[in-house]
């Protein structure tokens, strides 16, 4: 009888979860060395670009700190503005234009002759 409740204590108990069975052989998996090596291909990029960063930061430090001394001396002054060219025909001089065989409107005597020129392109 005490037999029979052990056995009996024994198919009550949960028996532990089996783990996986091992795998047989322990062989290289590809996929791990392709993630392996691509990280390892990532922290190299990652280093190197690093190191140029680093490089250009300092150069553009000397540069700025080059220019402060300069403006601080009076070294660097703003270009004089230049004069914009004039655009168009000058308008103090009388130009002489040919209205022979042009329409007219209005007197063809009149003392004053404004001359209108339209490009309808």
């Amino acid at each position: 009888m005490a037999e029979r409740q052990g056995e009996e204590q024994q198919r009550d108990e949960p028996s532990p979860p089996a783990s996986p069975p091992a795998p047989p052989g322990r062989g290289v998996d590809p996929l791990s060395v392709a993630t392996l090596i691509g990280v390892a291909a990532v922290l190299v990029v990652t280093f190197a670009s690093w190191r140029d960063i680093d490089r250009i930061d300092r150069s553009l430090g000397e540069r700025l700190d080059r220019l402060e001394a300069r403006m601080g001396q009076g070294g660097l002054r703003a270009p004089a503005p230049v004069p914009a060219a004039p655009r168009g025909p000058n308008p103090d001089r009388v130009y002489t234009v040919r209205t022979e065989g042009a329409p007219v409107r209005g007197s063809a005597a009149a003392p004053v002759t404004i001359v209108e020129f339209s490009d309808f392109q």
